[in-house]
């Protein structure tokens, strides 16, 4: 992942084998084909690297610092983003970040025993980072590839990373008896060749022309950026529903371990199952129906979602009927999804000169939340007080989407 000396995002007309802004219909298919392959490849990643390491060392410490490792990885992208992501050549970095990822995969699936365990946790700092430099480019870059389809494109985004994860979780369960740990970690590195080499081919163009010499005259941090521009909130709301998911991401395998003593697994498949069914029903069906409310306000639309999440997951932990739980489960994933696309949809309308140090610095806001939730969660949790601990956590974002709805509301109505 390296910066340009000379980008090609200069003054003038496109070079003949970029696409005019706004990528052809078929490029960006076969872009968010590829995409959502390698987004398989990491929910294979999400499960298997987890079980890989309890299998080994039978240690809870071990396995802790597996999910500290990847998080502080991602941190680190969002660091990169946030100083660079304006100036750097975004389809070279993308590629750059599926490649580094391939390697480190790569190299995991051919070491001996031994070695193993010590590249293990570099190599899954580095697919967080990977991740995160990835994903806040991609969003930054969005504007230009889709043009007037943006929301669209977002919304495809979340609807295809819920196919993802529910296709890379299932395939976790089969692909380990068949081909192995070392099987699935060369799996996962051909998803990550297979972007890269897609975003070679197309050659698709990221950045509107001369943005990225406006943004090495802009010193203005990103901070004060989202101040000025009202989207701090969001930002803020961000981190605290990333410190509060990290209830539920500890707190399942506990309460599958108490409904169902015998297959624990169940419960939890079940919940994120239900949770990925929300994000696909609010990308590809609630979404365009509240296309003008979102595009008219995306805060409270946003802050509505945070709402609707949070209140989702405290239900899966709260209501007794199995039933229940599981519609409170696919409540949390039409949040979830509302509240990913709205958010980009804000910050996208920042210029292309500022958008990426916007999104670096949200992901270094939001896997930092998600990692100290972890690691708070980790240390206070006990079994018998799941419920009061996600309520606890969910409901600081809940109340504070809350205030900001309200305020929001009172400031339109005033106007």
């Amino acid at each position: 992942m390296t910066r340009t000396e000379s980008p090609p995002d200069t003054p003038g007309p496109c070079p003949p084998e970029q696409p005019a802004p706004g990528a052809s219909r078929r490029d960006l298919a076969v872009f968010l084909t590829a995409k959502t392959v390698s987004d398989i490849g990491y929910a294979l990643d999400f499960i298997c690297l987890s079980v890989f390491v309890w299998e080994r060392s039978h240690s809870a410490l071990a396995t802790g610092l597996l999910s500290t490792a990847l998080y502080a990885g991602a941190i680190a992208g969002g660091r990169l983003g946030h100083r660079y992501g304006d100036r750097w050549d975004r389809r070279r970095v993308m590629i750059g970040a599926d490649l580094v990822r391939a390697a480190v995969l790569t190299l995991l699936a051919l070491l001996p025993d031994g070695a193993q365990n010590w590249w293990l946790y570099l190599a899954v700092a580095l697919v967080g980072t990977g991740r995160s430099v990835f994903e806040a480019t991609l969003s930054a870059a969005t504007p230009v590839l889709a043009g007037e389809r943006t929301q669209t494109v977002n919304s495809v985004l979340a609807g295809l990373k819920g196919v993802a994860f529910m296709v890379g979780m299932g395939l976790a369960t089969v692909m380990v008896p068949l081909i192995g740990y070392r099987g699935v970690f060369g799996l996962d590195a051909g998803s990550y060749t297979l972007s890269a080499l897609v975003l070679t081919a197309l050659r698709m163009r990221m950045r509107d022309p001369g943005a990225a010499g406006a943004a090495r005259r802009d010193r203005t941090g990103a901070w004060p950026l989202l101040v000025g521009a009202g989207l701090a909130v969001l930002v803020v709301l961000r981190g605290l529903d990333a410190f509060g998911s990290s209830s539920q991401h500890v707190g399942l395998p506990i309460l599958g371990s108490q409904l169902r003593p015998d297959s624990p697994t169940v419960v939890s498949g079940a919940v994120w199952g239900s949770w990925a069914a929300g994000l696909l029903l609010a990308s590809f069906v609630l979404r365009p129906l509240a296309k003008r409310i979102i595009e008219r306000n995306p805060l409270v639309v946003f802050c509505l979602a945070t709402i609707t999440m949070s209140a989702g997951f405290i239900g899966v932990f709260w209501l007794d009927d199995w039933w229940l739980r599981l519609t409170s489960a696919v409540l949390a994933g039409l949040g979830d999804a509302l509240s990913e696309i709205t958010f980009k949809q804000a910050m996208q309308q920042l210029p292309d000169d500022r958008r990426g140090r916007a999104f670096g610095l949200g992901q270094i806001v939001v896997n930092g939340g998600f990692m100290a939730g972890l690691l708070v969660t980790s240390l206070v949790l006990r079994p018998d007080w799941v419920p009061e601990w996600v309520l606890l956590l969910h409901g600081v974002p809940l109340l504070v989407a809350t205030w900001a709805t309200a305020r929001a509301l009172a400031t339109r109505s005033s106007r």
